[in-house]
């Protein structure tokens, strides 16, 4: 019980380490390059300064989140390979550290919300009963759900920083005008967004069914490729299914088929040249179809509706709507091929970009309130 223990501590003492030299050189880099004349002291206060930029809440979500991955990946792989398992307690309280320190604007330093007492009950179980693949798992959900509750709750809000106003410079003066983007949070605005989930979805967590839907599918081929290809009695069995068929050269098709099943879908799972495998296992199903299901599954003499409603049965056909929507949609963010596409620049649309620094302050503080996807954004000005 205690090596455990002793992991978790020293990741948890890891974080706090590198949360506390954070802090102290982003303290010396702010009172260097910010004086008393550029900042106005009543633009942004000691505490919006704390809150934004040196304690951390920002940066410490970011580290609980990727730490927390992390540790779920490894967690999941000790239950394995057992030596993982105790290589994830480390990252497990370096996440749980930052996760403990983080708060939203709807939460006190001495409350976190329901969701946050529960993980922390869950994480406690987690931990002291040995299961440490569900501690990381709670930390995911936790801050995935407080981060989504949020933007739901009034004050999910942060500052963005305009141009230096160039008259005042004219005149030899320096100001920094400061905006503040505050999600509104009445009943009716609530209401309306709730509404809008209902009819147009989340596009925030369009990734997760996205990423689901991927990986589901890349190991189910995986799997079954890898069955077909290294077990006997699954490769017996193709290949009289195979030779049943009447298709010419049944052992290279055999062999090609549970290649592009296992290859292909281990590819689709961590993403890599998605949209190619894709297409390569849709056509598999789509021949499996024509060569198989059609002749030998569906019953013959049926109506159209009621062949209709066999053929939609087909599991294999579900399979082509998912490839197909995966061929359009691409592989999603969490993929090798996103990292790829932004390394070579392909996920930058500039059509689609609008520069937020086109006007200059003046013209931002004549104008009224604009709304930005819900989201109002309003001038402060020091006083």
């Amino acid at each position: 019980m205690f090596p455990p223990l002793i992991l978790l501590a020293a990741g948890g003492l890891v974080g706090y380490a590198h949360e506390h030299f954070r802090r102290k050189r982003l303290a010396a880099q702010i009172s260097k390059e910010l004086s008393p004349d550029f900042l106005p002291a009543d633009a942004v206060t000691e505490e919006d300064d704390a809150e934004l930029m040196a304690s951390g809440d920002v940066v410490q979500v970011r580290n609980a989140e990727r730490t927390a991955r992390l540790g779920l990946v490894v967690a999941a792989a000790g239950m394995y390979y057992p030596p993982l398992a105790m290589v994830s307690l480390p990252i497990i309280g370096y996440s749980t550290y930052n996760w403990l320190r983080t708060r939203y604007r709807f939460e006190t330093p001495k409350y976190k919300s329901p969701l946050g007492i529960l993980a922390a009950l869950a994480l406690v179980a987690s931990l002291a009963s040995g299961v440490w693949v569900v501690a990381p798992l709670v930390l995911t959900v936790d801050l995935a759900a407080r981060k989504w509750l949020a933007n739901w709750t009034r004050g999910s809000q942060w500052i963005d920083d305009t141009p230096v106003n160039e008259l005042d410079q004219a005149e030899g003066e320096s100001e920094r005008k400061w905006y503040r983007v505050i999600i509104p949070a009445s009943l009716m605005q609530r209401f309306r967004y709730l509404l809008r989930v209902m009819f147009k979805g989340e596009p925030r967590w369009e990734w997760f069914p996205h990423l689901l839907a991927r990986v589901s599918m890349g190991l189910f081929f995986a799997i079954s490729g890898w069955n077909k290809l290294f077990t006997a009695a699954h490769w017996k069995s193709l290949l009289a299914g195979m030779m049943a068929t009447g298709l010419p050269y049944p052992k290279f098709l055999s062999l090609f088929l549970a290649s592009v099943e296992f290859y292909g879908g281990s590819l689709l799972t961590i993403g890599f040249l998605s949209t190619l495998w894709s297409i390569m296992l849709a056509f598999a199903m789509i021949v499996a179809i024509i060569t198989v299901e059609i002749p030998y599954v569906i019953p013959p003499g049926l109506g159209p509706l009621d062949w209709l409603d066999w053929f939609l049965y087909l599991p294999q056909v579900m399979y082509v709507l998912i490839f197909l929507w995966l061929i359009i949609k691409g592989p999603g963010p969490y993929s090798v091929d996103a990292i790829i596409a932004r390394r070579l620049g392909f996920d930058d649309d500039k059509d689609e970009k609008t520069d937020k620094t086109a006007c200059t302050p003046e013209e931002k503080s004549d104008e009224k309130p604009a709304e930005i996807g819900g989201a109002s954004w309003t001038p402060l000005t020091p006083a």
